[in-house]
């Protein structure tokens, strides 16, 4: 008996009822008593409980969220400052670039005027030395008088004065030192540029074959034998009238 008591009070135990109690205050200032059953407060209460759940849900959805974008703002932050320290060394690699131009082009600057300075020294001197080639000086180192022959070896016949000396009438190279049929002695200087002079002379020569020679060289010195000189010139071989260059000082 008492196990089937005990079985029962326990039954009686767990059939437990909620009961929701309002107080409801009528117009008339009359108080009346409602009751809402135990399903409709367990519905209740399990739509408070999911309302509950999805307001923390979206709270926890929202704090996921925040932290995301502040992870993603922080790996902006991070790319902004990169990209700001790249782009302060690259442009103070530009502004070493740009001075590192503008050194090289004051150098290149001084350097083609050096460049061009030289080539215009080198010309001038080119110049120079090919004026000094050319047959254009007078052969005697004084005035003398001139006589022209023609035919197919023009030659100038000068006549100088005892004591002058007969010279080279530009720089050249002796090209031979050789007797001569009508002078004693004839000499051959080949100027370099297709010109040679020939000197004619019965005086002793002064210079010998394969010297280097300048204009003003003295190839005779004049005596009282020896006063008159034949001058002649040649271009590539062949013989030209030497009026055409010389230049007749006295």
């Amino acid at each position: 008996m008492n196990e089937t008591a005990n079985k029962e009070d326990k039954k009686k135990k767990r059939k437990v009822n909620y009961m929701l109690m309002l107080f409801v205050d009528s117009k008339e200032g009359r108080i009346r008593q409602m009751g809402i059953g135990p399903t409709v407060v367990e519905a209740t209460a399990l739509v408070m409980a999911a309302v509950v759940l999805a307001l923390a849900l979206m709270c926890f959805v929202g704090r996921l969220r925040n932290n995301s974008l502040e992870d993603e703002l922080t790996v902006r932050n991070e790319d902004i400052r990169r990209l700001t320290e790249q782009n302060a060394a690259l442009t103070e690699e530009n502004e070493d670039l740009a001075a590192l131009r503008e050194e090289l082009t004051d150098k290149v600057t001084i350097l083609s005027d050096t460049i061009n300075m030289k080539v215009e020294e080198e010309e001038a001197q080119e110049q120079e030395k090919a004026q000094a080639h050319m047959p254009v000086g007078f052969p005697m180192s004084s005035s003398a008088s001139v006589e022209e022959t023609g035919g197919d070896e023009p030659m100038v016949k000068l006549t100088g004065s005892v004591g002058n000396s007969i010279i080279a009438s530009a720089d050249g190279t002796v090209v031979s030192v050789a007797s001569d049929s009508v002078y004693l002695h004839c000499i051959k200087i080949d100027h370099g540029n297709g010109y040679s002079t020939i000197y004619r002379n019965d005086g002793d020569v002064m210079i010998k074959e394969g010297d280097e020679v300048v204009r003003g060289a003295i190839l005779y010195v004049i005596g009282e034998d020896n006063t008159e000189l034949g001058y002649q010139i040649t271009y590539d071989d062949k013989y030209i009238d030497p009026m055409e260059l010389i230049n007749i000082d006295g």
